[in-house]
């Protein structure tokens, strides 16, 4: 009798063995914990706040880090469980074709469904390579659904919380805001006109509404907004001189008379004029059609000769103010974006051509019609003689006259001819949309010719992102696994004290078992035809490679070999029995 010379080949073993179950039991745990946080919804009260370069990334990289944990976790119980079911096998008394099927079912999912298929021939070890078929099975199952156990999922949930914003409005006849430089201003109209799909945050129509400082918060705000309407109206009883190119209308006190000095225009065109004494609101002067009552085309109709070089035309004028108010009101914008999300309120347009006896102004209506007369740079055409201003140019484009047809009627000597019929409601609509742009772009250039806007703050409902935990399918996997691992293992069978000469039944270990084994070598030395049937036909004999051994001794390898049991058999043996 002899001291052992590996005396922790066994305390190695049962390592591992404890590893192995541990490691399924707290698969089934995990599972466990995960279908209780579904059903009580725990997972409903952790919310992250995530933002549109963010809300695509996170939920990749959780999915990678599951599929990579459930990679890595499965191979372990794969390495464990295949080691310690073939030890299991070796040290029982099975068929040598029943270790040969059970060993070659543990290196794939393939094979285990080969080992399964070749039962039908030569039923050596049916249950065993099944229960190795669910095991691997069950861990396709896990890296399969992996992926899906915890994902982020958006909730139509919201916060109040309160950004700063910039003011949309500013009032530009405020002295103390400094010296605006109009002419600058005014030149960024014609880019409006042309580009009629230019994104302007801030600006909608004739709305001018506050904008948030930052876009790094994801929901809707309510913020406040400006809305500039105008109502126009016909000035009657204006006389016009032509030796003083003067026109004269009484005030609204009826005891006094301002005075214009104006140019004949060409047919079709729309003038804005500033007053010599105190400015009512915005002037025009109009020269196209009206759709008016005869009655009243008598009083507000101003007769004018327009001269040219080969005859001169008699011509009528209309002469308006247009009064300007304001409004306010509280809009929903995007916060990404700055876009408003609901329409705004349409003002009830004027239908018909209505004379204003009342001269209506304010201090900041009567300093915008001055800068829509006088403070715009000169345009890029002109009619007859007149040379028309940006703001001319751009209002006469909102309400539908083409310039070019004038100009080219002038050019080739034609009659002038009104032909475009103005509304009431195209007019005022030109006339707002244009002063809430002035007054946007004004507000833009900040201290670069315009006014610096003012700060203020708005509520948003900011838009969070709940974690969601979502147990697809890998409860009932992680179970059957743990279940397979105790039996396949041998857990409440297996001897502490048993061991066998190989660790494994490969191509290696039983080409080593045939040399040094004359039982198994005399059992497959009379197969002629080495094909896989014959194969394991032959091996249908009880074998046991198990010895036992005392905590203090060891037997030698050839003792092992030598006592082999082995017995000739061709009786059906499930793989079970020991």
């Amino acid at each position: 009798m002899s001291r052992s010379k590996n005396p922790s080949r066994n305390e190695s073993g049962s390592f591992s063995a404890r590893t192995c179950y541990v490691l399924h039991g707290m698969l089934v745990i995990i599972h466990i914990v995960l279908i209780m946080s579904y059903i009580s919804r725990w997972e409903h009260h952790v919310t992250l706040s995530f933002t549109p370069t963010n809300t695509d990334f996170w939920p990749v990289v959780l999915s990678a880090s599951l599929q990579a944990f459930y990679t890595l976790y499965t191979a372990v119980l794969v390495f464990l469980a295949q080691r310690l079911a073939i030890s299991r096998a070796l040290i029982r008394r099975l068929k040598l074709t029943a270790i040969h099927d059970i060993s070659g079912a543990w290196a794939g999912l393939g094979s285990t469904l080969s080992s399964v298929w070749k039962q039908a021939d030569i039923p050596a070890s049916l249950w065993a390579t099944t229960a190795v078929t669910t095991y691997l099975v069950c861990i396709s199952v896990l890296h399969v659904t992996s992926s899906t156990l915890l994902q982020f999922q958006t909730f139509n949930s919201s916060m109040t919380t309160r950004v700063s914003t910039t003011l949309g409005w500013i009032d530009v006849s405020n002295s103390s805001a400094g010296v605006l430089y109009w002419g600058a201003i005014t030149e960024f109209l014609p880019a409006i006109s042309q580009f009629p799909g230019l994104v302007s945050t801030g600006l909608s129509s004739n709305t001018v509404y506050d904008i948030l400082k930052t876009s790094s918060v994801v929901g809707h705000a309510m913020v406040n907004a400006t809305t500039i309407t105008s109502s126009c109206g016909l000035l009657p009883n204006v006389t016009y001189s032509r030796n003083d190119s003067t026109a004269s209308a009484p005030f609204s006190d009826g005891n006094s008379t301002v005075f214009i000095t104006v140019s004949t225009p060409w047919t079709d065109q729309i003038q804005a004029y500033n007053f010599a004494q105190a400015q009512p609101a915005v002037l025009l002067m109009v020269s196209t059609l009206l759709d008016i009552e005869p009655a009243v085309q008598k009083e507000v109709a101003v007769p004018m000769i327009l001269e040219t070089s080969s005859t001169n035309y008699s011509i009528e004028v209309y002469f308006m103010q247009c009064s300007l108010s304001t409004s306010n009101t509280t809009v929903v914008i995007d916060t990404q974006t700055n876009t408003l999300q609901n329409p705004l309120p349409v003002p009830q347009p004027s239908t018909q051509w209505q004379e204003m006896q009342q001269w209506t102004s304010t201090g900041w209506s009567a300093y915008i019609g001055r800068v829509l007369a006088d403070a715009g740079g000169s345009g890029s055409q002109s009619v007859y003689i007149n040379e028309f201003s940006i703001v001319d140019e751009y209002i006469m484009s909102l309400v539908g006259l083409n310039l070019t047809a004038q100009q080219n009627q002038w050019n080739n000597g034609d009659p002038p001819a009104a032909n475009f019929t103005l509304s009431p409601d195209k007019l005022e609509a030109a006339i707002a949309q244009t002063v809430a742009q002035l007054t946007w772009m004004a507000g833009q250039m900040g201290s670069n010719g315009g006014i610096q806007p003012g700060e203020g703050m708005a509520l948003v409902d900011e838009e969070v992102i709940a974690l969601c935990l979502n147990l697809m399918f890998a409860t009932s996997a992680s179970v059957i696994m743990f279940g397979l691992a105790l039996h396949t293992t041998g857990a409440f069978y297996a001897s502490h004290d048993s061991q066998a000469p190989i660790p494994n039944a490969g191509a290696l270990q039983l080409l080593w078992l045939g040399r040094h084994s004359a039982s198994v070598h005399e059992a497959l030395q009379d197969v002629d035809d080495p094909t896989e049937a014959n194969l394991r036909r032959a091996g249908m004999i009880d074998v046991c490679f198990a010895s036992t051994t005392s905590d203090e001794e060891e037997l030698p390898t050839g003792s092992l070999i030598d006592g082999l049991s082995v017995q000739e058999s061709t009786v059906r043996d499930d793989g079970m029995s020991y």
